[in-house]
Protein backbone atom coordinates (compact mmCIF):
# COMPACT_ATOMS: atom_id res chain seq x y z
CA UNK A 1 0.00 0.00 0.00
CA UNK A 2 1.37 3.58 -1.03
CA UNK A 3 2.88 6.09 1.51
CA UNK A 4 3.14 9.48 1.58
CA UNK A 5 4.92 11.82 3.80
CA UNK A 6 2.24 14.10 5.26
CA UNK A 7 2.97 17.52 7.15
CA UNK A 8 1.21 18.03 10.72
CA UNK A 9 1.23 21.12 11.91
CA UNK A 10 1.60 21.97 15.70
CA UNK A 11 1.90 25.21 17.61
CA UNK A 12 5.44 25.31 17.29
CA UNK A 13 6.76 23.96 14.49
CA UNK A 14 6.31 21.34 11.46
CA UNK A 15 6.49 17.63 11.96
CA UNK A 16 6.22 14.75 9.49
CA UNK A 17 4.87 11.47 9.78
CA UNK A 18 3.44 8.98 7.77
CA UNK A 19 0.27 8.43 6.70
CA UNK A 20 -2.02 6.15 3.73
CA UNK A 21 -1.67 7.80 0.64
CA UNK A 22 -5.54 6.59 -0.56
CA UNK A 23 -7.89 8.80 0.56
CA UNK A 24 -11.32 10.03 -0.40
CA UNK A 25 -11.81 14.06 -1.25
CA UNK A 26 -13.35 15.80 1.65
CA UNK A 27 -14.25 19.16 -0.15
CA UNK A 28 -15.59 21.16 2.87
CA UNK A 29 -13.13 19.03 5.43
CA UNK A 30 -10.43 20.65 2.99
CA UNK A 31 -11.51 24.44 2.92
CA UNK A 32 -11.72 24.83 6.97
CA UNK A 33 -8.15 22.78 6.20
CA UNK A 34 -6.72 25.86 4.34
CA UNK A 35 -5.35 29.05 5.49
CA UNK A 36 -6.97 32.18 5.71
CA UNK A 37 -4.73 33.54 2.87
CA UNK A 38 -5.96 30.54 0.71
CA UNK A 39 -9.29 30.57 1.28
CA UNK A 40 -9.49 34.61 0.21
CA UNK A 41 -7.49 33.31 -2.66
CA UNK A 42 -10.06 30.50 -3.62
CA UNK A 43 -13.13 32.63 -3.18
CA UNK A 44 -11.86 35.58 -5.73
CA UNK A 45 -11.07 32.85 -8.31
CA UNK A 46 -14.29 31.37 -8.00
CA UNK A 47 -15.71 35.29 -7.71
CA UNK A 48 -13.70 36.13 -10.56
CA UNK A 49 -14.45 33.03 -12.93
CA UNK A 50 -18.10 33.53 -12.16
CA UNK A 51 -17.83 36.77 -13.89
CA UNK A 52 -15.71 36.06 -16.06
CA UNK A 53 -17.61 33.13 -18.03
CA UNK A 54 -21.69 35.50 -17.50
CA UNK A 55 -19.25 38.44 -18.57
CA UNK A 56 -18.66 36.41 -21.51
CA UNK A 57 -22.14 35.47 -22.35
CA UNK A 58 -23.55 38.56 -22.13
CA UNK A 59 -20.60 39.93 -24.31
CA UNK A 60 -21.82 37.42 -26.89
CA UNK A 61 -25.45 39.04 -27.72
CA UNK A 62 -24.42 43.05 -27.46
CA UNK A 63 -27.77 44.26 -27.57
CA UNK A 64 -28.71 42.19 -24.33
CA UNK A 65 -27.86 44.78 -21.89
CA UNK A 66 -29.44 48.53 -21.92
CA UNK A 67 -27.14 51.43 -20.71
CA UNK A 68 -23.90 49.99 -22.17
CA UNK A 69 -22.66 52.97 -24.61
CA UNK A 70 -19.29 51.05 -25.50
CA UNK A 71 -19.63 47.40 -25.92
CA UNK A 72 -16.49 46.24 -24.34
CA UNK A 73 -16.36 42.86 -22.47
CA UNK A 74 -15.01 45.13 -19.78
CA UNK A 75 -18.43 46.60 -19.49
CA UNK A 76 -20.22 43.34 -19.59
CA UNK A 77 -17.69 42.17 -17.07
CA UNK A 78 -18.73 44.42 -14.57
CA UNK A 79 -22.58 43.95 -15.14
CA UNK A 80 -21.87 40.40 -14.21
CA UNK A 81 -20.17 41.48 -11.05
CA UNK A 82 -23.23 43.87 -10.13
CA UNK A 83 -25.55 41.34 -10.80
CA UNK A 84 -23.58 38.44 -8.57
CA UNK A 85 -23.56 40.86 -5.62
CA UNK A 86 -27.00 42.19 -6.59
CA UNK A 87 -25.53 45.75 -6.33
CA UNK A 88 -28.07 47.09 -9.05
CA UNK A 89 -26.50 50.56 -9.81
CA UNK A 90 -29.27 51.17 -12.49
CA UNK A 91 -27.34 52.38 -15.25
CA UNK A 92 -26.59 48.76 -16.80
CA UNK A 93 -30.04 46.29 -17.10
CA UNK A 94 -31.18 43.37 -19.02
CA UNK A 95 -33.15 44.08 -22.23
CA UNK A 96 -34.11 40.74 -23.87
CA UNK A 97 -35.17 37.22 -22.99
CA UNK A 98 -31.60 35.90 -23.55
CA UNK A 99 -29.74 38.43 -20.57
CA UNK A 100 -33.21 37.95 -18.27
CA UNK A 101 -32.42 34.17 -18.45
CA UNK A 102 -28.72 34.55 -18.08
CA UNK A 103 -29.57 37.11 -14.85
CA UNK A 104 -31.46 34.71 -13.45
CA UNK A 105 -29.07 31.65 -13.04
CA UNK A 106 -26.46 34.15 -12.28
CA UNK A 107 -28.32 35.38 -9.44
CA UNK A 108 -29.32 31.83 -7.76
CA UNK A 109 -25.26 31.03 -8.77
CA UNK A 110 -24.61 33.88 -6.45
CA UNK A 111 -26.72 33.39 -3.72
CA UNK A 112 -26.12 30.37 -3.63
CA UNK A 113 -21.72 30.39 -4.02
CA UNK A 114 -21.63 33.58 -1.90
CA UNK A 115 -24.23 31.79 1.03
CA UNK A 116 -21.92 29.11 1.34
CA UNK A 117 -18.06 30.92 1.65
CA UNK A 118 -20.30 33.07 4.35
CA UNK A 119 -21.33 29.59 5.72
CA UNK A 120 -17.89 28.65 5.73
CA UNK A 121 -16.38 31.61 6.69
CA UNK A 122 -18.30 31.17 10.28
CA UNK A 123 -17.69 27.55 10.67
CA UNK A 124 -13.68 28.67 10.41
CA UNK A 125 -14.13 31.59 12.78
CA UNK A 126 -16.46 29.57 15.54
CA UNK A 127 -13.67 26.24 15.12
CA UNK A 128 -12.18 26.08 18.88
CA UNK A 129 -8.14 26.44 18.25
CA UNK A 130 -6.14 25.70 21.32
CA UNK A 131 -2.90 27.99 21.61
CA UNK A 132 -0.93 25.12 23.36
CA UNK A 133 3.10 24.84 22.69
CA UNK A 134 4.94 22.03 23.03
CA UNK A 135 8.73 21.71 23.22
CA UNK A 136 10.86 20.96 20.06
CA UNK A 137 12.53 18.38 21.97
CA UNK A 138 12.00 15.64 24.53
CA UNK A 139 14.62 14.83 26.99
CA UNK A 140 16.20 11.71 28.76
CA UNK A 141 17.08 12.57 32.51
CA UNK A 142 17.00 10.90 35.91
CA UNK A 143 13.98 11.56 37.96
CA UNK A 144 14.20 10.02 41.59
CA UNK A 145 16.70 8.05 40.72
CA UNK A 146 14.99 6.36 37.42
CA UNK A 147 15.40 7.27 33.72
CA UNK A 148 12.76 9.75 32.70
CA UNK A 149 11.63 10.03 29.36
CA UNK A 150 10.20 14.20 29.75
CA UNK A 151 8.39 16.67 27.45
CA UNK A 152 7.24 20.17 28.17
CA UNK A 153 4.05 22.37 27.27
CA UNK A 154 2.43 25.62 28.19
CA UNK A 155 -0.49 27.45 27.20
CA UNK A 156 0.01 30.43 25.12
CA UNK A 157 -3.70 31.99 26.24
CA UNK A 158 -4.20 34.28 29.21
CA UNK A 159 -7.13 31.81 30.03
CA UNK A 160 -7.31 28.27 31.19
CA UNK A 161 -7.86 24.74 29.85
CA UNK A 162 -9.82 23.18 31.96
CA UNK A 163 -9.57 19.54 33.10
CA UNK A 164 -6.57 18.86 30.59
CA UNK A 165 -5.28 15.41 29.86
CA UNK A 166 -2.30 14.48 27.80
CA UNK A 167 -1.41 10.75 26.09
CA UNK A 168 1.59 9.81 24.59
CA UNK A 169 2.35 7.58 22.36
CA UNK A 170 5.50 5.61 21.02
CA UNK A 171 5.45 4.53 17.08
CA UNK A 172 7.79 1.74 16.55
CA UNK A 173 8.91 -0.15 13.36
CA UNK A 174 9.67 -3.60 14.47
CA UNK A 175 9.81 -7.32 13.11
CA UNK A 176 7.39 -10.38 14.31
CA UNK A 177 8.91 -13.67 14.69
CA UNK A 178 7.38 -14.82 11.50
CA UNK A 179 9.97 -11.77 10.10
CA UNK A 180 7.05 -9.36 9.17
CA UNK A 181 8.01 -5.34 9.74
CA UNK A 182 5.04 -3.53 11.03
CA UNK A 183 4.42 -0.58 13.43
CA UNK A 184 3.27 -1.14 16.77
CA UNK A 185 1.93 1.21 18.77
CA UNK A 186 2.52 1.85 22.76
CA UNK A 187 0.69 3.80 24.81
CA UNK A 188 3.49 4.76 27.48
CA UNK A 189 2.30 5.54 31.14
CA UNK A 190 2.57 8.72 32.47
CA UNK A 191 3.86 10.02 35.82
CA UNK A 192 0.90 12.31 35.59
CA UNK A 193 -2.14 12.52 32.55
CA UNK A 194 -4.39 15.13 33.50
CA UNK A 195 -4.32 18.74 35.42
CA UNK A 196 -7.65 19.78 36.94
CA UNK A 197 -6.08 23.42 35.62
CA UNK A 198 -3.78 24.35 32.66
CA UNK A 199 -3.07 27.78 33.37
CA UNK A 200 0.81 28.22 32.76
CA UNK A 201 3.31 24.74 32.28
CA UNK A 202 3.40 21.19 32.35
CA UNK A 203 6.25 18.93 32.46
CA UNK A 204 4.93 15.56 30.86
CA UNK A 205 7.15 12.58 32.52
CA UNK A 206 6.99 8.94 31.51
CA UNK A 207 9.67 6.39 33.80
CA UNK A 208 11.51 4.17 31.41
CA UNK A 209 11.25 1.19 34.12
CA UNK A 210 10.74 -2.69 33.64
CA UNK A 211 7.25 -1.88 31.93
CA UNK A 212 7.94 0.60 29.76
CA UNK A 213 8.06 0.14 26.14
CA UNK A 214 11.78 2.10 25.76
CA UNK A 215 13.04 -0.21 28.72
CA UNK A 216 16.84 -1.29 27.96
CA UNK A 217 17.21 1.69 25.14
CA UNK A 218 20.20 3.90 25.14
CA UNK A 219 21.26 6.61 22.86
CA UNK A 220 23.02 4.86 20.06
CA UNK A 221 20.11 2.31 19.82
CA UNK A 222 17.96 5.20 19.81
CA UNK A 223 19.80 6.96 17.26
CA UNK A 224 19.59 3.70 15.09
CA UNK A 225 16.03 3.13 15.91
CA UNK A 226 12.69 3.75 13.54
CA UNK A 227 10.21 5.60 16.33
CA UNK A 228 8.12 8.35 17.00
CA UNK A 229 6.70 9.99 19.83
CA UNK A 230 3.05 11.65 19.56
CA UNK A 231 1.83 13.47 21.53
CA UNK A 232 -1.74 14.77 22.14
CA UNK A 233 -3.80 17.05 24.46
CA UNK A 234 -7.41 17.85 25.20
CA UNK A 235 -8.85 20.12 27.48
CA UNK A 236 -12.07 22.38 27.75
CA UNK A 237 -11.45 26.21 27.29
CA UNK A 238 -12.97 28.32 29.84
CA UNK A 239 -14.06 31.10 27.77
CA UNK A 240 -14.99 28.88 24.84
CA UNK A 241 -16.66 26.08 27.01
CA UNK A 242 -15.84 23.94 24.15
CA UNK A 243 -13.01 20.96 23.89
CA UNK A 244 -9.86 21.91 22.57
CA UNK A 245 -7.08 19.64 21.27
CA UNK A 246 -2.98 20.11 20.18
CA UNK A 247 -0.78 17.52 19.12
CA UNK A 248 2.87 17.24 17.90
CA UNK A 249 5.55 14.51 17.05
CA UNK A 250 8.99 13.61 18.17
CA UNK A 251 11.64 11.99 15.65
CA UNK A 252 14.63 10.53 17.19
CA UNK A 253 16.44 13.44 16.36
CA UNK A 254 14.21 15.51 18.79
CA UNK A 255 14.71 13.30 21.47
CA UNK A 256 18.04 14.17 23.79
CA UNK A 257 20.01 11.81 26.37
CA UNK A 258 21.24 12.63 29.37
CA UNK A 259 19.67 16.67 29.40
CA UNK A 260 16.86 18.45 31.49
CA UNK A 261 15.01 21.42 30.40
CA UNK A 262 15.84 24.52 31.72
CA UNK A 263 13.97 26.19 34.65
CA UNK A 264 11.58 28.37 33.32
CA UNK A 265 10.49 29.89 36.97
CA UNK A 266 12.94 33.70 36.94
CA UNK A 267 13.05 36.32 39.62
CA UNK A 268 12.70 39.48 39.22
CA UNK A 269 15.30 41.27 41.16
CA UNK A 270 13.67 44.59 41.79
CA UNK A 271 10.30 43.46 42.35
CA UNK A 272 11.47 40.30 44.09
CA UNK A 273 9.06 37.93 42.77
CA UNK A 274 9.14 35.46 40.34
CA UNK A 275 7.93 34.93 36.55
CA UNK A 276 7.54 32.55 33.93
CA UNK A 277 9.79 32.87 31.01
CA UNK A 278 8.03 31.12 28.13
CA UNK A 279 10.90 32.02 26.04
CA UNK A 280 12.79 29.34 27.28
CA UNK A 281 10.38 25.90 27.06
CA UNK A 282 12.40 24.51 24.52
CA UNK A 283 16.01 24.84 25.97
CA UNK A 284 17.87 22.39 27.35
CA UNK A 285 21.12 21.93 29.36
CA UNK A 286 23.51 19.14 29.86
CA UNK A 287 23.42 16.81 33.46
CA UNK A 288 25.52 14.36 34.14
CA UNK A 289 25.60 10.86 32.12
CA UNK A 290 22.57 8.35 33.67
Amino acid sequence: MPFVIKKITSPIRNTTILVNAKKELDLYHTVLQLSWLEFNLLFMLVFFCINLIFGFLYWLSPDSIGGISNPSYFNYFFFSVHTLATIGYGNMFPQTLLSNVLVTFETMGGLLSLGLFAAVSFSRLSLPRSLIAFSDKAVVTNHNGKPTLMIRLANNRGNSVIDAQIALSLFKQETTSEGSSMMRIYDLKLVRNTSPLLLLTWLVMHTIDEESPLYGLNEDVLQQGELILLATVTGLDETLSQTIHAKTTYQRSNIYWNMRFKDLFKNEVQSKSQFIDLSELHSIEKIETI
